[in-house]
């Protein structure tokens, strides 16, 4: 993978991988990861045909890491990608997400419909169904509540050689390297301020405002072996989408799908991203008369 470039965007400096010619793909990741986490999808979809853009979101990896809860909004993040479009001269791109950087992106697509081409989701499904989640939903989510208190999460987490994360996160993702990523000053905070910005039990007493529909193209894929979310977040997706809407379930793969399936993801990509029309095709400008 190519070195990293550095931008400020919306008060914040964010890294990014940024590689390749063609219609633009942004890949979006998530807890506890990093761009490193599509190192298998970037040079597919270069090869493809592809000019993808790889951020660290704010946070996470070479991006910066502000401690406050609030600075980790999902508005404020959507407005981060956002920015780093326009930096980039991107005008509608692909949004292909994963973990957090998957519910950025359905975000991402009620806020700024005209400044996408096609929408990828892995694992994470539309936030409309995990709005009223399952009492299952809850059970496998128990480490979200867990993670909400402040200076207590971050001490039992670390306690004892990181004992505690290591059970939670098992040996899925890049396990090895998640230790030296979040023992960077001000990681871990950073990290779990974006469960107590977005997905704190108070969240859930604020009236519910109804999504827009999505319009783009879109493809929702989640693995078979996901231990943290059930198939009922994205198979019941479909809903919320008014463009054309199509889900794979991956058997042989757990959450970390771009890791565990990296040559089915891969050729998911490429034979979804560009083959519907896109849900705004440019308009040419009218003459005058």
């Amino acid at each position: 993978m190519t070195q990293k470039r550095t931008v400020h965007v919306n008060g914040v400096d964010i890294a990014y991988v940024d590689e390749g010619e063609g219609d633009p793909v942004i890949l979006l990741h998530g807890f506890p990861d990093s761009s490193y986490l599509w190192r298998h999808q970037i040079p597919a979809l270069v090869e493809g045909g592809f000019r993808v853009i790889a951020p660290d979101m704010r946070g996470f990896g070479d991006s910066g890491k502000p401690q406050e809860i609030e600075a980790y909004g999902m508005q404020t993040i959507v407005n981060d990608v956002v920015a780093l479009t326009m930096q980039l001269g991107i005008k509608r791109p692909h949004i292909v997400g994963h973990d957090w950087g998957a519910a950025i992106a359905w975000m991402y697509a009620f806020l700024m419909p005209r400044r996408l081409d096609h929408l990828v989701v892995l694992s994470v499904g539309h936030p409309g169904v995990f709005a009223t989640p399952s009492i299952e939903q809850r059970a496998a989510s128990w480490y979200m509540l867990f993670y909400q208190f402040p200076g207590v999460s971050e001490e039992l987490l670390r306690r004892n050689g990181w004992r505690l994360f290591k059970e939670i996160m098992g040996r899925d993702g890049d396990y090895d390297r998640y230790l030296r990523d979040l023992a960077r000053p001000g990681a871990l905070t950073a990290g779990l301020n974006w469960y107590r910005a977005n997905r704190s039990p108070a969240s859930e007493l604020r009236p519910a405002r109804p999504f827009p529909p999505v319009l783009a193209p879109t493809l929702g894929i989640w693995g078979a072996g996901d231990k943290a979310l059930l198939e009922e977040g994205m198979s019941g997706s479909g809903k919320f989408v008014k463009g054309p809407w199509r889900y794979e379930r991956v058997e042989d793969a757990g959450h970390w799908l771009p890791l565990d399936a990296p040559d089915e993801v891969n050729k998911l990509l490429l034979g979804f991203l560009g083959t519907e029309r896109p849900a705004h095709e440019e308009r040419r400008p009218r003459r005058r008369l």
